[in-house]
């Protein structure tokens, strides 16, 4: 770190697994997923609708996932991003074991969220993000992966 550099003393995240995925606004997330295809060999695993608000597309690269946010409507944050920013990175996600424990942490270390109550979010995820106005700047998202039960 330079000298005279400011130091963020963030709180450590229990349980962290693995960056899960980026969040990358486009305005086409077929168009951006055949782009994507065939400029890095990253294959679609799967299109989703999420709640009629946005088109997802996931592709794998090595052990994250691109997460291709295409807004179906005007309003939201994506449609915002989309329109402010124009297409492009949007967010990162971190995979923890326990996002409740993660939440209570990073609450009780004094990091704030945009809603701490977690979601049903894209991929068959649980989430949260924190306010990046105590991360930098930098949107984050923690996830918790939905593990589904095998019926018999």
């Amino acid at each position: 770190m330079p000298s005279g550099a400011a130091s963020l003393a963030f709180p450590e995240i229990p349980g962290i697994v693995r960056i899960h995925h980026v969040g990358i606004v486009v305005r086409d997330a077929e168009a951006a997923a055949e782009t994507y295809r065939r400029a890095l060999g990253v294959e679609p695993m799967a299109f989703e609708d999420y709640r009629g608000t946005a088109k997802v597309a996931f592709l794998r690269a090595g052990d994250t996932l691109l997460e291709l946010i295409e807004p179906l409507t005007d309003d939201g944050p994506w449609a915002a991003a989309l329109r402010e920013r124009g297409e492009g990175a949007h967010h990162f996600a971190l995979e923890v074991v326990d996002l409740r424990a993660a939440v209570t942490a990073l609450g009780a270390a004094g990091l704030g969220f945009l809603d701490p109550r977690p979601s049903r979010g894209t991929g068959n995820t649980l989430s949260v993000f924190l306010d990046p106005s105590g991360t930098g700047g930098t949107l984050i998202e923690l996830v918790q992966q939905i593990q589904v039960q095998a019926t018999s």
